[in-house]
């Protein structure tokens, strides 16, 4: 078929359409809080299954920790002897906490931050379920089924006090914890020797293994659990049930 248009007509560029400036503003606005969404799903996702930032409430864990540092709980970790964890305040050793502001309850919605009406505290994991904990011998080591552990994260002002005496069995489904600041920490020990609450938090109330500081940026650093852990033995005889288990301090 022989072409029909002029030689101006081939060389004129096709114009483009004018879009209305208010449907590009919208359609910007749409892409925007497409990515917002997806960005607090991916977030709230993580945070469910895989990490949480907590925020550290006390110096009982120096000079590991410090009151106040921001720290990575990784969730899917199995519980073991040595590490640092993040446990749900189940057994009612915390004052009640002030209400939360408006904005920290709408992002614990989103599941951004942890659950506002609940409270939460860090201590080292010691003892599993059926382990025999005990303190202290000669030299104040404590032992875990009969391995004297080597402690070098240790921090105490009080050595009586950090070496106080105890002998306990944990019950079936729970735990022993004990802070790295030995003689300024609310833990299992405290709680046992003091006779006012029950020593031994949870299994479930577990929310992940303490994995590295993640602010200040000049304390960053990541966990291990240490070696001495290694060769702890397994418990002797199934573990107790938690309404007959009993310990004893002096």
């Amino acid at each position: 078929m022989a072409d029909e248009s002029t030689p101006a007509d081939r060389h004129e560029r096709p114009r483009r359409a004018i879009e209305d400036p208010r449907r590009t503003t919208l359609r910007w606005i749409m892409e925007f809080a497409i990515y917002v969404v997806v960005a607090i799903l991916v977030v709230s996702l993580v945070r469910v299954f895989l990490v949480q930032p907590f925020l550290v409430p006390s110096g009982s864990m120096e000079e590991t920790l410090q009151n106040q540092d921001t720290i990575l709980a990784w969730k899917p970790a199995e519980p073991e002897r040595g590490m640092i964890v993040v446990f749900r305040d189940d057994l009612d050793w915390l004052e009640p906490a002030k209400p939360a502001p408006t904005w920290k309850k709408a992002l614990s919605w989103l599941k951004i931050l942890p659950n506002q009406d609940e409270q939460f505290l860090v201590k080292r994991l010691i003892g599993l379920p059926g382990d025999h904990v005990t303190c202290c011998n000669a030299q104040g080591q404590l032992s875990v089924n009969g391995h004297v552990l080597d402690e070098p994260y240790l921090y105490f002002n009080s050595r009586a006090v950090a070496q106080r005496h105890f002998d306990v069995v944990v019950p079936a489904g729970h735990i022993f914890v004990l802070g790295d600041h030995r003689d300024s920490s609310a833990d299992s020990r405290d709680h046992m020797c003091r006779g006012d609450a029950y020593p031994f938090p949870s299994v479930d109330s577990i929310q992940g293994k303490v994995v590295a500081i993640m602010r200040p940026f000049s304390r960053a650093q990541w966990f291990h659990i240490p070696s001495t852990f290694a060769d702890v033995p397994d418990p002797v005889g199934d573990p107790p049930n938690s309404e007959r288990a009993t310990g004893t301090c002096s």
